[in-house]
């Protein structure tokens, strides 16, 4: 039975910017509009929510480049029908075999955002492939079709993606098969609606393709196994470490061929009922769950949507996840991460009645998990409980905004939601391998991740670079259930802000139902909130302490009363806080699929 909220005046109807988008078969939401055409042609044809999923993935690794590539990372969460159960495909990259603290501090490197410093191995195809083998139906070549008919033939540049190329030229002209990609034959830029081809990235895929047929005789899953191979063990593996090589980078064949996806059960907690499925603590989704335990404890319908004690509540929440996932999130092959003690609902409730209602916390307090984990008992990393903005004594990274810091927001990441006929979910956060800091590798067409640059070279911080480790990612998709069955696939780009934008969203589903139903749309449309009270994952991992931005439409004096309490308030323009919720649900009444889009960017929504 859906969760009504109680009190059904707190927030007046919307009228959104976008018509409802529903339909009895299957509902997509995606960051692109081709992205979302070819998981809706694919379902039409037959494939199911996996099949849909990878063509989408593969579609926005060619379309999609100022949000993400192919050679970057895909983090994915399935439930298929069958299995009854949420798991998580971890397709994020890891760092060279020879990567260390030393080798890097030893070459007055550093991990800064763009170039080869910072590459780790990509890890959307391996994900994408694993998705495919295991859950979907269809071959490599019928869900790579359209992204290769793109690359050779072109696609028109979307005004995001020009002006994208444009803001990087001095990036793209210093590395010449960016060059080629990115520029026309005579240097100069493409405009918004040109036709932009991509032979080499065509050729790739197709070689992919090529080793699937030639593996037939063994069946499906041979063939897309294949498929993976020719890119992680084959030519194509052997052409970016030669390129990686020349150029300095410690990668081998080796770091390529050893590559897998981490396939493993989703990470959980119950909010009211519903169980909330997320990546795990390589992941910053753990925050989401850790500020859903603790917002469980309080009436958030009592306090009003977006009233001042609903958003200093949300905001301080938000806070002690952040702090959280600073101090205690990394790899859990290298850490033994106390996950059991941050999600559970005892150290949730302790750090709720930490939240002082008439005032915002200034510094960065993570919380003691220990004495409610039972297998992790010590912790020998840094912990966050120290002055805001104070620099870390071991590294000169973790200090506060300065001008001239490189902006994580010039990069950014796509989302994926598809729920098909039958109730299987797909819901992915692809990213990486960008126009912004991504080098093509050699004649590959294939533009590698800078991942790597969300490690610390840190000795004291629990994720720093260590050989065959991989980033704490801010990409986070999310399932959400209720009794058991499939109620919501929900996620959006936006770095750090990513859990910021998802539980908005997910508060606005699911206690404030009466203020858009059955408009979707209009949940995500609703003004928003964004703190940047933490450490960014993005190097060189500055924070904003307690600066809190509200965007235009929350009134005059709910802003009064949040300064009041001490938060750093800063009105922004109505749509500017940065992420793009895209969601897809079944209606519990009806058992229609109703799909949205953020109107915060050119994300798009479909349904049959």
């Amino acid at each position: 039975m859906f969760l009504i909220a109680v009190v059904f005046t707190l927030v007046p109807q919307l009228s959104a910017q976008r018509p409802p988008v529903m339909g009895r078969n299957a509902g997509v939401s995606a960051g692109h509009p081709l992205t979302t055409a070819v998981a809706i042609e694919i379902l039409q044809k037959g494939g199911n929510a996996f099949d849909a999923g990878v063509a989408a993935m593969l579609v926005g690794g060619v379309v999609e480049q100022d949000l993400y590539g192919f050679g970057g990372e895909g983090l994915v969460l399935v439930y298929p029908q069958s299995e009854r159960a949420v798991t998580s495909v971890v397709g994020q990259g890891w760092a060279a075999r020879a990567a260390t603290i030393d080798w890097f501090t030893s070459r007055n490197k550093t991990l800064a955002g763009a170039g080869l410093d910072p590459v780790v191995v990509p890890g959307a195809p391996h994900a994408a492939l694993t998705v495919l083998e295991k859950w979907g139906t269809l071959s490599f070549a019928q869900v790579s079709a359209r992204a290769i008919e793109y690359a050779r033939d072109g696609f028109p540049l979307r005004p995001r993606t020009a002006s994208t190329i444009a803001r990087n030229q001095d990036f793209i002209k210093a590395w010449p098969m960016n060059q080629k990609m990115w520029l026309k034959a005579d240097g100069s830029f493409y405009d918004a609606g040109d036709t932009i081809q991509m032979p080499d990235l065509a050729a790739t895929l197709r070689k992919m393709v090529d080793a699937e047929r030639a593996a037939v005789i063994g069946g499906r899953a041979a063939g897309i196994a294949a498929a993976r191979d020719r890119f992680y063990k084959g030519d194509i593996a052997r052409e970016i470490v030669s390129f990686l090589r020349q150029h300095g980078s410690p990668f081998d064949e080796a770091d390529f061929a050893d590559f897998y996806a981490r396939v493993e059960p989703g990470t959980s907690v119950t909010y009211r009922g519903y169980q909330v499925y997320k990546q795990g603590f390589n992941s910053q989704g753990p925050t989401l769950l850790q500020a859903l335990n603790i917002l469980e404890t309080f009436d958030l319908q009592r306090m009003g949507h977006n009233s001042a004690d609903y958003l200093h509540v949300v905001a301080e929440a938000l806070k002690m996840g952040y702090a959280d996932r600073d101090s205690y999130y990394a790899d859990p092959s290298f850490v033994d991460v106390p996950a059991t003690g941050l999600l559970s609902k005892a150290y949730a409730k302790q750090r709720a009645s930490q939240i002082d209602m008439t005032k915002a916390e200034a510094e960065q307090v993570a919380g003691d998990p220990l004495p409610f984990d039972p297998a992790v008992k010590s912790w020998p990393f840094w912990i966050a409980r120290r002055p805001a903005g104070s620099v870390n004594s071991a590294c000169p990274e973790g200090g506060p905004v300065r001008a001239g810091d490189e902006d994580p927001s010039l990069k950014d990441t796509t989302h994926i939601a598809i729920i098909d006929k039958d109730g299987n979910v797909f819901d992915a956060t692809p990213s990486g391998g960008w126009i912004t800091g991504g080098v093509i590798a050699g004649n590959t067409g294939v533009g590698l991740s800078t991942r790597g640059e969300q490690f610390w070279l840190d000795p004291t911080k629990a994720g720093q670079i260590r050989p065959r480790s991989r980033p704490r990612y801010t990409l986070t998709p999310s399932i959400i259930l209720q009794n058991g069955e499939p109620f919501l696939a929900l996620g959006t780009p936006g770095g750090d802000n990513q859990e910021q934008t998802i539980l908005q969203a997910l508060l606005n589903v699911l206690e404030f139902r009466s203020a858009w139903y059955p408009n979707l749309h209009a949940a995500f449309e609703l003004p928003r909130i964004q703190t940047f009270h933490f450490l960014g994952s993005f190097w060189p991992h500055r924070i904003d302490a307690n600066r809190l931005d509200l965007e235009t439409g929350i009134p005059q004096a709910v802003r009064d009363s949040l300064k009041a309490r001490g938060h750093d308030v800063r009105f922004v323009p109505p749509f500017s806080i940065s992420g793009c919720a895209t969601g897809v649900m079944i209606d519990p009444r009806t058992g229609s699929r109703l799909a949205g889009a953020d109107p915060r960017r050119d994300c798009y929504a479909a349904a049959y």
